[in-house]
This record gives structure tokens, C-alpha cells and sequence, in this order.
């Protein structure tokens, strides 16, 4: 056999050896924005304060893709936040409890944060976001900011649990489904907060109900 046929072969067995390395230990990019794969180690270290939220790769077309359920998640996790940030400055205001407080101030800050990330999101991709409370959020709000003393504070605390666990309906369906990866993405990263906030809320309502018992 020649030098070159001998070269030829030795060539075609490392490029088979190779490939076949490949095969068995396939490379995955760890790209934030690939449904397939964003939630997998980019949960903990990701801002959901993100200001490109709403661009990256879809279906390997570059650019934003907006659909009706994009726009409601959207306008509907910023009502829900007027809401929180609106009742959690009454109970700031009106409750006794330190668990209670703390949880207002927790939802106060978290709000204000995601708040923003939609925002920058809503403007690149011309989202039409509500500017304050529609009549029948603000109606609910007042009802429960007249109240005081436990009865503010268990109303308080089942609205927290009510709106979060609508919100975590509405996450988990755009963490798998939203046209805009951007979105899938952001809801990815707060689902984890979504459901720490409505243990904390429960805990403290179990709390209260069992205060109650004692008397």
C-alpha cells in the first residue's frame, strides 16, 4: 500500500473516531434563550429584569414574534403588579404583624423590578401596557384597604395568594408556549418567585387562622 493510501486511511479512521466521540457526548449550547434549554442552569444567576427580553432566536428566525397571548401576559402581569404594589403599601400602612409586612414589602420590591423588565419589553415590541387599575381591580383594592386589623391582614394575605396563583397559571403556559422567547424566558425565571410568594402568603394566613383558634 502507498504512503498517500496509508495517510487516506488513517485520516478516514480519526475522522470516524471523531465523529463517533461526537455522537455519544453530543455539545448543547447554553443559550438562554433556546426554549430547549433555558431553564436548565440559567434559573438562579438570570435577571428577569431583562432588557432585551423579547428578542432571540425563534424557530431559527431572528427577531420578535408577538402573538395575542404574548400581549396579555404582558398587560395582565403589570395589572397584577399595580395591584400587589397598591395593596402591599396598605398593609405596610394598616397591619401590626411583621410577617405580614414583610411580605408587602417583598411584593412591593419584586413588582417594581419585573415591572420593569415588561416595560422595556412592552416598548420594543409596541405592547400597549395599562397605565393604571381598570374599575373592578380598583374596586377590590379599596374594599380591602377599608378594613383593619385581622380582617385587613387575612384579606390581604388571600388576594396575595389568589393573584400569584393566576399568575402562576399564566407563567407556567409562557414558559412553555409564548411565541416571543424572550417571554419563555422571563416567565421561566419567575415561576420559582411565584410560588415562594404564595408559600410565604400561606404560611402567614395559616398563621393568622391559627391565632384565631386560640382565642
Amino acid at each position: 500500500m502507498s504512503v498517500l493510501n496509508v495517510c487516506s486511511v488513517g485520516i478516514i479512521g480519526l475522522l470516524f473516531a471523531v465523529g463517533c466521540a461526537s455522537a455519544q457526548n453530543p455539545t448543547t449550547t447554553n443559550d438562554p434563550y433556546n426554549p430547549n434549554t433555558r431553564r436548565v442552569t440559567q434559573t438562579n444567576q438570570a435577571d428577569p429584569n431583562l432588557i432585551d427580553m423579547g428578542f432571540g432566536s425563534d424557530e431559527g428566525n431572528m427577531g420578535p414574534f408577538v402573538t395575542n397571548t404574548d400581549k396579555q401576559y404582558a398587560q395582565a402581569m403589570a395589572a397584577r403588579g399595580m395591584m400587589e404594589i397598591r395593596l402591599g403599601q396598605a398593609a405596610l400602612e394598616k397591619s401590626a404583624r411583621e410577617d405580614v409586612k414583610n411580605l408587602a414589602h417583598r411584593m412591593i420590591t419584586e413588582y417594581l423590578s419585573w415591572d420593569a423588565g415588561m416595560e422595556k419589553a412592552a416598548a420594543k415590541l409596541g405592547i400597549a401596557m395599562p397605565s393604571d387599575m381598570d374599575a373592578k381591580d380598583k374596586a377590590e383594592v379599596d374594599r380591602i384597604s377599608a378594613l383593619s386589623g385581622p380582617e385587613f391582614d387575612r384579606a390581604y394575605l388571600k388576594e396575595v395568594i389568589k393573584l400569584q396563583t393566576k399568575a402562576l397559571t399564566m407563567s407556567h403556559h409562557e414558559a412553555s408556549e409564548a411565541a416571543v422567547s424572550g417571554f419563555r424566558h422571563w416567565a421561566g425565571i419567575v415561576i420559582p418567585t411565584l410560588q415562594d410568594q404564595v408559600h410565604e402568603a400561606q404560611k402567614a394566613l395559616d398563621a393568622s387562622a391559627l391565632e384565631i383558634s386560640k382565642k
